[in-house]
């Protein structure tokens, strides 16, 4: 009961706060809310495992598994997924091909849960030891975009290897059946490839600090988000709260994500840690999301990327800033952070 009546509240006070949210009347009657996630060991994973969202929401939640933010972009575009979880990368794409979505929350900062993966009995000693290998990455993704970011500082042209498009779950069992040399993925297929004898030649956080930054963003359908603003506050609440978790008590985390994943408990702490996780005060500070009218730097790191994969012919053309601006959208967020 007492969940019901903060929930009316937030409606109420959004439905006051006009114009921060504007109003959709085309969205059918709602009888579920459809989350996309991926198997990435962050706090979508411990909400989904702990049941938060359905009990905010009041309402039955339809969780879809998706490979890659490229098959949750055409998700959203055909109006099948509300809420859902792409990389970087792909939110750019999602942007600079009119997908009607908002940015509203960052899951994490990409440190080391992605690498490129080679083989320890293998010749490849060097990013330029690729040319002419089998290398897979799932084509959009933040992994792709980070093979071609280590080919580009290498000075490798992408078209002296065989680069593949390929799931984790395929990557994995061609990884096995020795079909791929070498491969850009997160965990916990990172995890399997070394397993299965490999290692890493260079991790996202690598590349990360050498100017090429990804993160796993949280985007809203347009029209859910404005017909349903405060069940996204609600959403971003979880968010905050499993943020909260993870940093007071890592273990009940890393519990959920073991539970999910069906790893050891100290394995999904592991690849939990190599990730950073950002609270909502911080996502809305100057550094990240920005404020309404104020927009962050996230919008910068979104040009960047923008135009290096207009540069590599992976999307048309770049958008500008002022497009990026329009879809980062944290008024949810500064709402969900406000009545805490």
């Amino acid at each position: 009961m007492k969940r019901t009546m903060k929930l009316l509240t937030v409606a109420l006070l959004v439905l006051i706060a006009v114009p921060l949210f504007s109003r959709g009347g085309a969205e059918r009657e709602l009888r579920q809310v459809t989350i996309g996630f991926q198997a990435i060991p962050n706090g979508e994973i411990v909400a989904k495992n702990l049941g938060w969202h359905e009990e905010a929401f009041g309402l039955p939640v339809r969780w879809v598994q998706f490979n890659s933010g490229s098959e949750l972009n055409a998700a959203v575009a055909a109006g099948s997924v509300d809420l859902g979880l792409g990389g970087s990368s792909t939110t750019v794409s999602a942007v600079a091909q009119g997908v009607p979505a908002e940015v509203i929350w960052i899951y994490n900062i990409i440190g080391d849960n992605e690498a490129l993966v080679v083989r320890q009995d293998g010749d490849v000693e060097a990013v330029s030891d690729l040319v002419g290998k089998r290398v897979a990455a799932p084509f959009g993704a933040t992994t792709h975009y980070h093979l071609l970011a280590a080919l580009e500082l290498a000075g490798v042209d992408p078209d002296s290897l065989t680069i593949l498009d390929m799931a984790p779950s395929d990557m994995r069992a061609a990884w096995q059946r020795g079909d791929i040399d070498a491969g850009f993925v997160w965990e916990p297929t990172l995890a399997a490839m070394l397993e299965l004898g490999g290692r890493v030649l260079v991790s996202s956080g690598e590349l990360a600090a050498q100017g090429f930054l990804t993160g796993d963003i949280g985007i809203a359908r347009s029209g859910f988000a404005e017909s349903h603003p405060e069940l996204v506050i609600a959403y971003l609440e979880n968010q905050m709260r499993a943020v909260e978790l993870i940093a007071a008590d890592p273990e009940a985390a890393a519990r959920s994500i073991a539970e999910e994943f069906g790893i050891a408990q100290q394995e999904a702490l592991r690849q939990m840690n190599t990730l950073l996780f950002l609270s909502g005060e911080e996502q809305l500070s100057a550094s990240y999301m920005g404020r309404p009218g104020q927009i962050g730097e996230l919008a910068d790191v979104f040009v960047e990327t923008g135009q290096f994969l207009a540069d590599q012919g992976t999307i048309r053309s770049a958008p500008d800033r002022a497009v990026f601006e329009r879809a980062i959208n944290p008024a949810y967020l500064e709402q969900a952070v406000n009545q805490r």
